[in-house]
């Protein structure tokens, strides 16, 4: 191989001295890949480098992709999710061979079960080395097949045309189906040798127009939410596409909107005509079950929203979403909509109004006009006509059930929300902070301001999120808001945040270990076992990495929050209840 084709680089890709030759071409596999990627606007990567997979760190200052070392795997998937979320790019997640890839897959998993895009490169064992059990350096069985267990497509590829092709297939399929995390594993020896693809095959291809449904099925969604008098629309996941539509969808047809926790902020949770996230809710199944029509965008309805309640309505239940068979989980349909939202929900506003039109002043209703797939005897409405409902009484009630559950809870979440700038995002956990507190007090004013997970409902992600999600949105405010058991399982990513200089506030709330498991053994009878746990001095932990350490009861939390607000670099806020 001539001098022409190599760069003058050693093998951890720093500069040789006197101008010795490398024997890696400049441009590899690896740097094919990143290409493409960059083409796509990713301009972050998350990761630890390592022994095989240095390959990937070669070309990343020259393209101008910049790459977070987190301290553990584990926290950079989590912190490509926030990035993700706040972005809206596909999080990229590099990770070395064997431990370092499977130490990754709790992010992963995260993004299959909440429906996010994400992509993971790993080098693998060089080619016809597979299944060789002679104790390499990460050796492991089978990784591509484990990860595929979790994702949704792994693949060892066998050239770097097949990596930068997967590529290019996964941001369209992001674009046209439900986003599920993806991995590419590149057989080392193919990741470090010359790329067998032109540089045109890295440019970014076309994604096309969001899918919208076909006729019929939308003239059906019309008929049946005009013959409503009560319609409510359910928002998941799904219906972000669908942007500013949703709340014209919804002020057209009146129609309060209630959210998962991936939907939450469809619509401003200020507005009028929000009850927010709070699915979880006995108040929630009883209001949805009141109405005479249910409309589901984007939703799986997934059981660990609903909390074993039951929201089916008085009238027909209308589901859109992208795949078809996510609309006969959970809850039966009886009408169909596949597509897109981003191009649904406008058909939808273009059906109702144009059926409005038609009615001329009397409007549909005027016509006596039964739909046949409304409740009997159900004459339709033109949006026109509707009346606003007023939902103070039963928001009132979801509120009270709320402070219920939890009234420690909420006072601190309010107080916290009084506190914080209204743009803040807030990264929580499955801590019960989150989804007994921040789901239900903290009111979203756009898509993603809350960076959770409600289904896969891990500890340790808040803190990465948080961390992505600055990196994603400097401008912006962010918190991260969770408990002692979920912060201590990522704490060593505090040292990412500290090296990042992240302007970045964590509240830490201790309630002495793993709080709710304690109360489920009580409930059963079970005299509490490895739930009461051993603190640290929080306070001084967070001194140790850099950081600013504060401590805060409830009567100086509103004082101390707005004091980590204003404090340079990252803080860490504890608070014992």
């Amino acid at each position: 191989m001539s001098n022409e084709n190599t760069v003058t680089a050693a093998p951890g890709g720093f500069e040789n001295p006197a101008g010795a030759a490398s024997s890696y071409p400049e441009r590899t596999t690896a740097r094919a890949v990143l290409e493409t990627l960059r083409g796509y606007g990713i301009d972050t990567v998350f990761g630890i480098p390592g022994t095989h997979s240095l390959e990937f760190y070669r070309p990343l200052r020259e393209l101008g992709i910049r790459p977070i070392t987190t301290r553990h795997e584990q926290g950079a998937s989590y912190g490509a999710d926030g990035w993700s979320q706040v972005r809206g790019l596909p999080g990229v997640v590099i990770t070395t061979s064997g431990p370092g890839l499977l130490n990754s897959l709790s992010g992963a998993a995260t993004a299959y079960a909440e429906s996010r895009p994400m992509i993971l490169l790993s080098p693998g064992r060089p080619v016809g080395h597979d299944f060789r059990d002679i104790g390499s350096l990460h050796e492991t069985k089978n990784p591509s097949a484990a990860v595929n267990a979790i994702v949704g497509v792994s693949r060892r590829v066998t050239s770097a045309a097949e990596a930068v092709t997967m590529i290019h297939d996964a941001m369209r399929d992001f674009a046209h189906s439900r986003p599920r995390p993806i991995h590419i594993e590149i057989p080392l020896d193919i990741l470090e040798a010359p790329a067998d693809v032109p540089e045109s095959a890295t440019a970014p291809r076309p994604l096309g127009e969001p899918a919208p449904a076909p006729e019929a099925d939308v003239a059906a969604a019309v008929e049946a939410l005009a013959a409503s008098e009560r319609p409510v629309i359910l928002a998941g996941g799904g219906s972000l596409a669908a942007g500013e539509h949703l709340l014209e969808l919804a002020e057209l047809l009146e129609a309060p909107v209630i959210t998962t926790t991936n939907g939450k902020g469809a619509i401003p949770e200020k507005h009028r005509l929000s009850l927010g996230a709070d699915l979880r809710l006995s108040t929630a199944h009883e209001f949805l079950r009141s109405r005479d029509a249910l409309l589901v965008i984007g939703s799986k309805v997934g059981e660990a929203e609903l909390w074993g309640g039951d929201i089916t309505p008085q009238g027909p239940v209308v589901r859109v979403d992208i795949m078809r068979d996510q609309m006969l989980c959970n809850l039966t349909p009886d009408v169909e909509v596949p597509g897109n939202s981003a191009a649904v929900v406008p058909q939808l506003l273009a059906g109702l109004r144009a059926r409005a039109d038609a009615g001329g002043p009397g409007d549909a209703a005027s016509s006596g006009h039964v739909a046949g797939s409304g409740a009997a005897g159900d004459v339709a409405v033109a949006p026109s006509a509707r009346t606003a409902p007023d939902l103070r009484e039963v928001f009132d009630a979801m509120d009270e059930e709320g402070r219920t559950w939890a009234p420690e809870l909420a006072t601190l979440n309010e107080t916290i929300m009084d506190v914080v700038p209204d743009d803040t995002i807030l990264a929580g956990d499955s801590s019960q902070v989150t989804y007994m507190g921040s789901t239900t007090f903290f009111r979203a004013p756009v898509p993603h301001s809350l960076l959770y997970m409600g289904t896969y409902a891990t500890l340790g992600y808040g803190l990465p999120a948080a961390i992505g999600a600055k990196l994603a949105a400097p401008e912006r405010p962010v918190v991260c808001l969770v408990g002692d058991g979920a912060l201590m399982f990522s704490i060593q990513e505090l040292m990412t945040a500290v090296e990042l200089g992240l302007d970045l506030p964590v509240i830490c709330v201790d309630n002495g270990g793993y709080g709710e498991i304690r109360q489920n053994m009580v409930d059963r009878s079970i005299q509490p076992l490895g739930v009461d746990l051993v603190q640290p001095d929080w306070v001084r932990l967070a001194e140790g990495f850099g950081a600013t350490g504060l401590p805060a009861t409830m009567d100086t939390l509103a004082d101390t929050v707005r004091t980590a607000l204003e404090t340079k670099g990252t803080s860490l806020v504890h608070l014992k209840i």
